[in-house]
């Protein structure tokens, strides 16, 4: 096994080098929406045709605010997720949310 330590925003990989990229509950810690953005792209660029991206993040809330207090915190609306997969180029979205705890995702990387 090999462990790279980089940036997710810039994956320091060629593109199409995975069949699955994983994000577990990390996304609200990037500091910004034009950050989470860039991440998001840069998953479907490191994907294979056909990979899978899926992941997990808390939702917003109070509760998950004060957790992070002295921490980033950015948190993802799953509501405006769907969109912002699609436009980072994915397809075939599932989305559920587990209201006041957390919300789960899985997209693919078209085919062509």
């Amino acid at each position: 096994m090999r462990v790279i330590e980089g940036d997710g925003t810039a994956i320091p990989l060629p593109d199409n080098s995975f069949t699955g990229v994983g994000s577990f509950t990390m996304l609200h810690h990037v500091p910004s929406v034009a950050l989470q953005d860039r991440l998001f792209a840069e998953a479907c660029r490191v994907l294979r045709p056909g990979g899978t991206f899926a992941g997990i993040d808390g939702v917003p809330s109070l509760g998950f605010r004060l957790g992070h207090r002295y921490d980033t915190y950015v948190p993802v609306n799953p509501d405006t997720l769907a969109p912002r997969l699609r436009t980072a180029g994915f397809t075939d979205i599932w989305l559920t949310v587990l209201p006041g705890r957390s919300f789960r995702f899985r997209a693919r990387k078209p085919l062509a």
